[in-house]
């Protein structure tokens, strides 16, 4: 399964009526790595008026997302926030919009467009990279079988192979998912049920 994301982690500034906004972006690969960077940024701005943001691990199904309007009125950051997410097509990643307010209310639209403003900011600067992740198979064989499992493998989108070669060839694939019932199918046939993924 191939996904966007951002390749490092992304820092950003502007003003808007005195207030500071600085746009953090941060490359994730679990819901626990996004409360633990979230801790970090409000550790670090400890005394900034808000630290709002939104972020998105998984895809589909298996998405998880979260977004924080920390203080801000309802609906005027957070989801902005993420409203640029889904904009950029990117998941597996925190955005958070850090303000110090400057003395000038910005109201409901101002708050809306300044973090949208800096979301946006944020992920233009960023290094946008597609992803796959699959699903990690083994499959052991003997030397004979060896050659007739690569011949198959060669057919099919492998995102990685690594072997190893002692008393039989245990191979260690990961391919997106989709694909494992026809490449089971294909090796079963293959080897005359032998060898199973």
């Amino acid at each position: 399964m191939k996904f966007k994301t951002i390749q490092k982690e992304v820092h950003t500034k502007f003003t808007e009526k005195g207030s500071k906004f600085l746009g953090h972006a941060y490359p994730l690969i679990s819901e626990n790595q996004a409360e633990t960077v979230l801790k970090e940024v409000r550790k670090k701005y400890y005394d900034a008026t808000h630290n709002c943001y939104a972020w998105r691990v998984g895809t589909g199904k298996d998405e998880l997302f979260r977004y924080s309007d920390d203080g801000e009125p309802s609906g005027t950051a957070g989801k902005p926030i993420f409203d640029m997410l889904d904009k950029y097509g990117v998941t597996n990643l925190l955005v958070v919009v850090t303000r110090y307010f400057g003395g000038t209310k910005l109201g409901t639209g101002g708050l809306v467009r300044a973090y949208s403003h800096s979301a946006e900011l944020t992920l233009s600067e960023a290094r946008i990279i597609t992803r796959e992740i699959g699903t990690e198979v083994q499959i052991i064989c003997t030397y004979e079988e060896h050659p007739h499992i690569m011949r198959i493998l060669n057919t099919y989108p492998v995102i990685s192979l690594n072997q190893d070669f002692s008393e039989s060839v245990q191979l260690y694939i990961e391919i997106d998912e989709v694909h494992l019932p026809a490449l089971r199918m294909d090796i079963q046939n293959a080897t005359s049920g032998r060898v199973n993924l």
